[in-house]
């Protein structure tokens, strides 16, 4: 009888997803709409012969079906529309789903066209397995996909146990064994020789068949089924690799018809902007910068590029400010890719759906956005934010960058000087008479000195600042170089 381990049939629960017009799903956005309405059908090449994959429903009004060549199928339908699989474009669209199922379990594994995920204590995460099930079975739907799903307890079981549609209940332990005993042993993965065995035999059942004592099976069967028989009864490991999310996101949207107005841009770009935000999701960071690129059907593509003032995972952010770009953006008459990127990211900030006191958290995000719009519709270089850099020296204590491309480490501690609010663009040299310091009137000091010290690793510079008047009471900002006994003024109180 089948052996389950009492701890892992309490704690393990896998979930296998099955897509089974995945190829036909993956072409139909890349196809007219006149087109998708006739009779299709997805050809592949098994042993020499072209036969059908998979069809859509108007071609299995026809009679058309999975495995029938492709001469049979015409001769069924003569209207059949015959695709070519796409395996490139299929691997591209399963890993969007791997993505998706991702955000549900850390546990995720990738097999060819099989995606499987371990649910294991994800119950309380949301609030119940069915919930689980329920919210897994929608997102998958969202994507435009047919889905099918199996319940069991390890990856073997599981795929055994696919059911024709999505089931979002989860069944217990008891009936989980039960269905597992009496699945048709004709869906166990085996050779033609090995289901003749399995007819003399009698054997009907996977329940039939694990009933059988294990010497006399491996005597009878390949050491592939006996692998398979151990894995169902947990006694030795399904190994697959884990997936895990790419280190870049790279995604396109192909309209072979072509989009010739930037209004048509926005569906696409909203929907590569959503899966980016699916993407962040799960890996859990936040993205500092995107690049659409466009291609036309003739001539050369244009790029864009957005970047952010702080981290961003929100699309419907991100959707804005690619359209204020995209406004001062000259495009080809006619798009067919929209492709977008992204490459640089950093950690979720901690705390990200935190709510603050005083709402600081709100406030800022509020001028970050702000940032954001008025660079994507003004440009990068539009904007620039003082800063104060580690020198002691006045006119090199701030300088101009980007808003939001600074550190946010606070400088070191600064001197505290009596330092008017507003210098002269460069020091301006004081003339000496009859021993009276002169700059357009005669001055007098009235406080100081107080000794500022800098770049001494290069070549070190040591001022004397003073605090000087005219007759009418104006206040000037002066120092004199210790090396030269050369006097300046530096700045101008109001």
């Amino acid at each position: 009888m089948l052996k389950l381990d009492k701890k892992s049939a309490r704690s393990d629960i896998w979930l296998y997803l099955h897509f089974p017009l995945l190829p036909l799903e993956t072409l139909l956005p890349k196809i007219q709409v006149e087109q998708a309405q006739k009779p299709i059908a997805i050809m592949s090449l098994q042993k020499n012969i072209q036969r059908v994959l998979c069809c859509n429903a108007q071609a299995e009004a026809w009679g058309v079906e999975a495995n029938l060549s492709i001469s049979t199928a015409l001769a069924l339908c003569p209207e059949l529309e015959v695709l070519p699989r796409q395996i490139d474009q299929e691997q591209q669209l399963l890993q969007q789903l791997a993505l998706v199922a991702y955000s549900f379990s850390p546990v995720v594994i990738l097999n060819d066209t099989n995606v499987w995920l371990e649910i294991s204590g994800c119950q309380q995460l949301f609030k119940g397995y069915d919930q689980l099930l329920q919210e897994l079975a929608n997102r998958l739907c969202s994507q435009s996909v047919t889905v099918v799903n199996g319940i069991g307890q390890n990856p073997t079981a599981a795929k055994l146990l696919c059911k024709s549609e999505f089931e979002t209940q989860l069944p217990n332990q008891a009936e989980i064994r039960h269905r597992l005993l009496n699945t048709e042993i004709r869906f166990l993965k085996s050779n033609r020789k090995q289901q003749q065995s399995f007819k003399q035999l009698g054997l009907n059942t996977l329940g039939d068949l694990l009933a059988l004592p294990r010497s006399a099976l491996s005597r009878r069967f390949d050491s592939e089924l006996m692998l398979t028989i151990a894995q169902l009864n947990n006694e030795k490991p399904f190994i697959a690799p884990y997936f895990h999310p790419a280190n870049t996101f790279h995604d396109l949207i192909q309209n072979p018809q072509g989009i010739f107005n930037k209004e048509s841009l926005l569906f696409p770009m909203k929907m590569l902007l959503q899966r980016l935000c699916q993407y962040l999701m799960a890996r859990q960071c936040h993205c500092r910068e995107v690049e659409w690129c466009f291609e036309p059907l003739i001539g050369g593509s244009q790029t864009m590029q957005i970047q952010l003032s702080s981290s961003q995972n929100n699309w419907s952010t991100l959707l804005m400010l690619s359209r204020l770009q995209l406004e001062r953006l000259e495009l080809p008459r006619s798009i067919e890719k929209v492709i977008l990127s992204a490459d640089q990211f950093i950690e979720a900030p901690m705390g990200t759906f935190n709510l603050d006191l005083f709402d600081n958290q709100k406030n800022a995000q509020q001028s970050h956005e702000l940032i954001d719009s008025l660079n994507a519709r003004l440009g990068i270089n539009a904007l620039s934010q003082p800063i104060l850099n580690q020198d002691y020296l006045p006119e090199q204590a701030s300088t101009l960058v980007a808003p939001g491309k600074h550190s946010s480490t606070v400088p070191g501690e600064q001197v505290k000087t009596s330092q008017p609010l507003w210098l002269l663009s460069a020091p301006a040299p004081v003339q000496m008479r009859n021993q009276q310091l002169y700059w357009r009137q005669p001055l007098s000091i009235i406080s100081g000195p107080e000794r500022l010290c800098g770049n001494w690793w290069q070549s070190e510079q040591q001022r004397d600042y003073y605090i000087a008047s005219d007759s009418k009471g104006a206040r000037y900002w002066l120092f004199r170089e210790t090396s030269s006994q050369r006097w300046f003024v530096h700045g101008l109180f109001s």
